[in-house]
């Protein structure tokens, strides 16, 4: 199997799959709803929209620098951005961006080749994109944590 095809099925498990760790990250998010997404259970954190959030601002920088683009750095705002409203609507259009963050993140894999992992991006500083593509898979387990803890201090 090529190192590409096993990064792609690390990313499909830890957003719809079956990850070593626990749940994965959609199905964390199935029953959580907009006024839970919203809430802030814990002082000092993000509420679980914003940790979504930040993961589609970072998946997407992600998939910018697969195909090749330029990034400049996020702002404060870009990084953890306000929910855009509070109903369900607005919750599930959220969801509907994590969704196609996964499916762009699928497509990019699709162009790539083993050889093509050791190729440089450039966030800050240069990287591989191997870096980047475990680094986003990293980023999401992390994030998939904090959800967790977030739904459980929420009930």
């Amino acid at each position: 199997m090529s190192e590409v095809r096993r990064i792609g099925q690390l990313l499909k498990h830890g957003y719809d799959g079956q990850p070593w760790y626990g749940k994965a990250l959609r199905k964390l998010l199935a029953e959580v709803t907009a006024e839970h997404a919203a809430a802030r259970p814990i002082a000092g954190a993000h509420s679980i929209w914003q940790e979504v959030l930040h993961a589609i601002a970072w998946r997407r920088v992600a998939c910018r620098l697969l195909r090749g683009e330029t990034v400049g750095e996020l702002s404060d705002a870009e990084n953890w951005p306000e929910p855009p409203g509070s109903d369900e609507a607005a919750w599930q259009q959220t969801l509907d961006e994590l969704a196609q963050t996964q499916h762009d993140l699928e497509a990019g894999l699709a162009n790539l080749t083993d050889e093509r992992l050791q190729e440089n991006v450039t966030y800050h500083k240069p990287f591989p994109l191997y870096r980047l593509l475990h680094g986003i898979i990293h980023h999401d387990a992390y994030h998939a944590g904090q959800i967790a803890l977030l739904r459980n201090a929420g009930r």
